[in-house]
């Protein structure tokens, strides 16, 4: 077990559940839906494998807290524009994690379901890659598949901004969530097996994207509106959407989005179960936003302190199964999902497009 000795004896001794809470934490497939740490490695030379005492997200502080795999995030600033700097950007982002994990034992890159089971039977943590911000595709789908070749595994539509093709929650809107190339993105994307990621988007484009995905989406880091009025966070409305779907919610820590004042861990886990309870728990997951928020809630400040979310959800009782589900198998699913729709696409000679307006 990746905890000290001395650390585990102290947590059972303070309460007997976290021995169950240990053997189920460090069994389950745990994974992170969007952590920020590539822009650290590009842009600061930060090494992964090496621990840090800053910042949130390094390999050794992965293995201690139980963290089989993340979503790393390829996050292109607004700055960048929408044409080819953005593109080039997220590339040199990905150079710079492909070079940084090819280096290390201990980690590996992956692209499926089955690649993230296969890392962790191996003892190696999983890397995969999500593109944050959909501008940086430059509204074109043969750069969608450029970026896809390189390993991007989901999209987030927007960031912050409102781009050519769909509009963003925080920004003003443009076209009333998706237009017709956004509608043809969604679909590019599912055939290519890229998961379409709905957090940072307006309201009405997730409603349009629902209208034209064939895979479930994910919402890599959101949490949930009814707890805390704020753009970024989801309706129960669009819960409800998302199962119908099949889709997951890959909970949020920024301080920020989780409520006013002080804010810690029974906070996090207050969105954990109300999606629960919205959606169903076939549909809820964990996206920290780790590396990309300067504030986090007491009791979660990095990687390491994963065990406390499993802790906490058993706390309120949650079934072994569904923390289970809650900490990866969820997402895992609708990778795997993605995939096979993406086969089945692929079956049908849906033809790619090549340009849209």
């Amino acid at each position: 077990m990746p905890l000290p000795p001395a650390e585990v004896d102290r947590l059972v001794a303070v309460d007997p559940l976290w021995a169950e809470a240990l053997r189920i934490h460090y069994d389950a497939v745990v994974l992170d839906g969007h952590v920020d740490t590539p822009t650290l490695m590009l842009d600061r030379g930060y090494q992964f494998g090496e621990r840090h005492r800053s910042d949130h997200v390094d390999l050794p502080r992965m293995a201690e807290g139980g963290l089989d795999g993340a979503f790393f995030s390829i996050y292109v600033a607004r700055s960048y524009g929408e044409g080819q700097a953005a593109t080039d950007r997220a590339l040199a982002m990905i150079e710079a994690v492909n070079r940084q994990v090819a280096g290390l034992d201990g980690a590996t890159l992956v692209r499926t379901a089955d690649g993230v089971l296969d890392a962790r039977q191996r003892g190696e943590t999983a890397v995969l890659l999500g593109l944050e911000g959909g501008h940086a595709l430059q509204g074109s789908p043969e750069v969608l598949r450029l970026l896809a070749a390189n390993g991007i595994r989901y999209v987030t539509l927007t960031h912050s901004n409102t781009n050519a093709w769909a509009d963003a929650s925080t920004d003003a809107p443009r076209w009333g969530g998706l237009n017709r190339l956004g509608r043809e993105l969604v679909t590019e994307m599912n055939r290519l097996g890229v998961l379409v990621d709905l957090s940072h988007v307006s309201d009405d484009a997730f409603e349009d994207a629902l209208a034209v995905t064939r895979a479930p989406v994910i919402l890599s880091h959101s949490s949930c509106r009814a707890l805390h009025r704020h753009a970024r966070n989801v309706t129960d409305d669009m819960l409800r959407a998302l199962a119908d779907n099949g889709g997951v919610i890959m909970i949020n820590y920024f301080a920020a989005y989780l409520g006013a004042g002080r804010i810690d861990l029974d906070d996090v886990l207050d969105h954990v179960q109300h999606a629960a309870e919205v959606a169903g728990v076939d549909h809820v997951g964990l996206g920290s936003d780790f590396d990309g928020v300067p504030r986090l809630p007491v009791g979660l400040g990095d990687a390491t302190r994963l065990p406390y979310v499993t802790h906490g959800l058993l706390a309120r009782g949650f079934s072994e199964a569904d923390v289970r589900k809650i900490l990866g198998g969820n997402v895992l699913r609708v990778l795997a999902e993605a995939e096979r729709v993406a086969a089945e696409m692929r079956d049908e000679n849906a033809a790619p497009p090549t340009s849209g307006g």
